[in-house]
C-alpha cells in the first residue's frame, strides 16, 4: 500500500514539475531545492527527488557536484540539433499530408489553423501571461500533429509526438519575449499543403520550421553565458520565481 501511494505521489510531483518547467513557471537556470519543493507542493522530500530524477533522465534537470540542482539550460547546439530533427521529421510528414490527405483532413486542417493564427494573434494582443502562452503551444502542438496524423504512417506519427521535438520548442519558443507572427501564418501553411504538390507543402514547412531559429539560438546562448557559474542553493532566487508566478500554490495551479 506504501509503496502505491509513493508512486503515485511520484507521479503527481513529476506532472506538476513538468508542466511548471514548460509552462514557465519554473524557467531555465532556475535553482531548485528538494525541500522548498517538497513544502510547495505538499508531500515528502522523497517523491520530489525521485520526480527531479526522472526529469533529470528527460534532460529537463540537472544536478552537478558542488553546483545543486536547477531548470536545465540547453545550449545552443541542441537546440540546433533539435531544429536539425524537427525539419527532417515535418517536412516528410507535409509531403505526406499533400500526398495522402482525404478531404475531411483537409478541412480540419485549415480550421485547426484559423483558430491557431487567431489564438497567437490575440496573445500578440493581450497580456501574454504564462498560462495563456501554454494554452496556444498546446492548440500549436494539436496543429502539427494534425499533419502528422494525415500522413497514414505510424512510425512517423509516433516519432513526431514520443520525440522532443515539438515537447522543447515549447521551452524554446516561451523563452522569447512574446514576438508577433505573421498574421495568417498557419493558414498559409496549411493552405500550401491543401492544395499545392507534396514538393512544395515540403519547403513551405521547410520555412515554417526554420522560422526564428537563429533567435531561440542566440536567447538560449545569452542563458548559458549568464547562468555559467555555479546554480546557487539558496531560497530568494526561487523563492521569488514562485513568488512572481502565484505565490506559495504556483506549481499547484
Amino acid at each position: 500500500m506504501k509503496g502505491r501511494n509513493d508512486a503515485r505521489l511520484t507521479g503527481q510531483a513529476y506532472s506538476q514539475l513538468k508542466a511548471a518547467i514548460f509552462e514557465g513557471r519554473l524557467p531555465p537556470g532556475t535553482p531548485l531545492s528538494r525541500r522548498r519543493l517538497a513544502e510547495e507542493l505538499g508531500m515528502s522530500a522523497v517523491p520530489v527527488g525521485d520526480a527531479i530524477l526522472r526529469l533529470e533522465s528527460e534532460g529537463l534537470i540537472e544536478s552537478r557536484p558542488r553546483a545543486g540542482t536547477r531548470v536545465r539550460i540547453a545550449t545552443p547546439q541542441e537546440i540546433h540539433g533539435n531544429y536539425v530533427l524537427r525539419e527532417a521529421l515535418e517536412t516528410h510528414s507535409a509531403r505526406l499530408f499533400a500526398e495522402n490527405a482525404d478531404g475531411r483532413a483537409r478541412e480540419r486542417l485549415l480550421k485547426a489553423a484559423e483558430r491557431l493564427d487567431a489564438a497567437n494573434l490575440a496573445l500578440a494582443r493581450g497580456k501574454c501571461s504564462q498560462f495563456r502562452r501554454a494554452r496556444v503551444e498546446r492548440i500549436h502542438v494539436a496543429f502539427h500533429m494534425l499533419i502528422a496524423a494525415a500522413s497514414g504512417v505510424p512510425a512517423l506519427i509516433d516519432a513526431i509526438e514520443r520525440s522532443r521535438v515539438l515537447l522543447f520548442n515549447r521551452l524554446f519558443t516561451g523563452s522569447l519575449a512574446a514576438s508577433h507572427l505573421p498574421e495568417r501564418w498557419h493558414r498559409d501553411l496549411a493552405e500550401c499543403l491543401v492544395s499545392a504538390s507534396p514538393e512544395a507543402a515540403a519547403e513551405a514547412m521547410r520555412t515554417h520550421v526554420r522560422y526564428r531559429q537563429q533567435e531561440v539560438i542566440a536567447r538560449f546562448k545569452e542563458l548559458v553565458e549568464a547562468r555559467s557559474g555555479p546554480a546557487r542553493m539558496v531560497r530568494g532566487p526561487q523563492r521569488r520565481t514562485l513568488e512572481e508566478n502565484g505565490g506559495a500554490g504556483a506549481l499547484l495551479d
